[in-house]
């Protein structure tokens, strides 16, 4: 008798498949855990507050510089282009440099009146 046979092979690869995937599907999952929830305490909300006004109004002052700026490089481009003497062009050049000096100290200011920036409290000591 010839151990090694084409319906020997068979029958063991049939039962290793049965086995392994029955024992897959046995497995139970376990059951989800209650998680516990966590309620920030009342100075993180407020950081949180503070920091999100402070960000956005930061970045009001910011995106408000960059059109001032914009704005004022095509004004520049404009007088530039349409300028015919040199003594025209220069004009506009120095009015750009104070629409720069305006727009830079009107940011400064901006974020000035923002005062400091929140600063995240500290843990309790445990």
């Amino acid at each position: 008798m010839k151990f090694i046979s084409a319906k020997n092979v068979g029958l063991l690869v049939a039962a290793g498949l049965i086995a392994s995937t029955g024992t897959a599907m046995a497995a139970d999952t376990p059951a989800p855990t209650a998680t516990k929830t966590h309620t920030p305490s009342p100075e993180i909300v407020a950081f949180k507050t503070a920091i999100a006004q402070y960000r956005t109004n930061h970045e009001a002052a910011i995106n408000t510089f960059k059109t001032a700026i914009a704005s004022a490089k095509a004004t520049k481009e404009a007088a530039i282009t349409a300028a015919t003497t040199p003594e025209a062009k220069a004009a506009a050049r120095t009015a750009f440099q104070s629409a720069v000096t305006a727009a830079k100290a009107s940011r400064d200011a901006a974020v000035a009146a923002l005062g400091t920036k929140p600063v995240r409290p500290t843990a309790p000591a445990k």
